[in-house]
Order: C-alpha cells, then structure tokens, then sequence
C-alpha cells in the first residue's frame, strides 16, 4: 500500500475515532479500495465560487430545514458574506451539484467572548460580530457554526462525502486561517454525530454556566491542538509546502475551474524528476499525488 493511502486511512480513522477498527478483517485490498475510492471523489469536487447565490440559497435551505428553521436569513446572511465571503464555503461535484458546506467565522474577540461564557446565544451574532476579509490574518476565534451536508447529493456515497468534506474543511481552515499559536476554534454540538466528529477531531468540552444562553455543549480547540490538525493535513497530502502552494492556488470561477489530476508512479533512481515535475504541475493549477 502507498503512503499516500496509509495518510488517508490514518485520516479517516482520526475523524472516524476507530483506530485500528476501520477495516473489519484489516484487509490490504479493503483498505486500498477505500483510499481509492476517496482519493477519486476528492478529486472529483471543489469549491463553489464565492459569488455563486444559487448555491448559497440552496446551503441556507438546508440549513433552515436541517438544524434551526431560526437561524439567519439568505438575505442578511448574503450582507454577512458580502463584509466577508470566506465565512462561507461549498464543495460541489462536476456538475455543480451541491454536496456540502460550512461556515467558519472569524469574530471579533467580544462576540467570541461572549459566546463563550455563556453569555450570547449564536443567534444574536450580527453583521458586526464578524471581521471582514481583511481582518482574517489577526483573527484569534474562528467560530464554526456548521458542516453539512446536502441530503439530496447523489454524486457520493453518504459515507464518502462527509469524508471528502471534512478534508476540504480542513483545507479551508489551514489555507484561510492558518495556526499562528493563538487561533482557538469552537463549535457547538448540535447533534450526537456532531459531537463525537468534534472529540475525534480532539476539541474539548468546556463546562458553560447554568445560566448560559445556548443549550447546545460548547467545544473549543486549542491552538496547540489546532496547529496538529493543520499538520496532520498537510502531512496527508504528502509533500512539503503543502499549505503555501495551496493558498496561492487560485479559486477559479465555474467556468475557469479544470479538474485534471494526475498520479505519479516512478522508480527510485527518478525520485528527484518526479518530485521536479509534481512541483511544476502543481504550481500550474493540476492537482497532482506522488506515490512515496
């Protein structure tokens, strides 16, 4: 099995919390079909334009009839990723079709405070409780407030495509906002899936006061603990550099955007050729795997 598949299994039993119990045989093949399989359908969506409004609209529906029939409206959330659109991301397969999305809010430190003592309920976060684009690179709380997926998605399976978003979750969060040593991350658990994702993924529960506004429990990682899950993405995707070649790969629109992809097989005396050319085609926008 190549490393590259033994990253993506390790992966998977990270965010799975099944150490050593993914495979039911621990079957070579099994784990080899599994990495397969995910390895293709990541590479078979990417992220949606920021300005694509069907897909936000769509998103907010989900939203609305999936978790909290209360939570903002498309309009004001529209003015909300108009101060800032990265708040918002949607992974969608080659036809468009939506498969999943998050949000991640980088706060201003008195909304986070407040949420995080207990004191605010998310519902009354506004326009102002986030920093704009600009502000992204001094933002110290990154607030998530979900991770979904589309129920009506037919292009993965259930399974797959909660894998494949969590990794470009992940992609998202050490790309946009890279550990600096003092980023915390929260979320509140909304669901009993939610939860354990956020344990696996080694956020902690922090105790919120009888009083506290919201019911749902509070989770917040650590920005040691966040620096390892940004390392353990880059050391998934196998090469080094990973987070700086990634955050100068430019997010194209619709119809810019080219899904070419190759797998490097090569002998050891070519190692230094094939690393030379997976560096070049990477810099030229083609989502490229060495097989170490």
């Amino acid at each position: 099995m190549s490393d590259y598949f033994r990253k993506i299994i390790a992966w998977l039993q990270t965010f799975r919390g099944s150490k050593g119990k993914i495979f039911s045989r621990g079957r070579k093949s099994e784990a080899e079909s599994l990495a397969l399989t995910l390895h293709r359908a990541a590479d078979s969506v990417r992220f949606a334009a920021r300005d694509d409004e069907a897909i936000a609209r769509e998103a907010n529906d989900i939203v609305r009839r999936g978790l909290d029939k209360r939570c903002i409206a498309y309009e004001d959330y529209k003015r909300w990723r108009q101060k800032n659109p990265t708040i918002f991301t949607a992974v969608t397969g080659s036809d468009n079709q939506l498969i999943g999305f998050f949000d991640v809010f980088p706060l201003t430190d008195e909304s986070a405070r407040g949420l995080l003592d207990g004191e605010v309920h998310e519902r009354s976060l506004g326009l102002s409780s986030i920093l704009p684009c600009s502000g992204n690179d001094r933002a110290k709380y990154l607030y998530t407030a979900s991770i979904m997926l589309n129920p009506e998605q037919a292009a993965l399976s259930p399974l797959v495509a909660k894998e494949v978003l969590l990794l470009n979750f992940a992609e998202h969060l050490s790309t946009t906002f890279p550990p600096n040593g003092v980023r915390v991350l929260f979320a509140y658990a909304h669901t009993a899936a939610g939860e354990r994702l956020l344990r696996n993924a080694g956020f902690t529960n922090t105790r919120l006061p009888e009083h506290a506004k919201q019911g749902s429990p509070l989770y917040e990682l650590s920005p040691d603990a966040y620096g390892d899950l940004a390392r353990d993405f880059e050391g998934m995707l196998g090469r080094k550099g990973a987070r700086k070649r990634l955050r100068s790969r430019p997010r194209l629109s619709r119809r810019e955007h080219s899904l070419s992809s190759c797998f490097i097989s090569y002998s050891h005396e070519d190692k230094g050729f094939a690393r030379s050319l997976h560096d070049r085609l990477q810099e030229r926008g083609t989502r490229c795997w060495l097989d170490e």
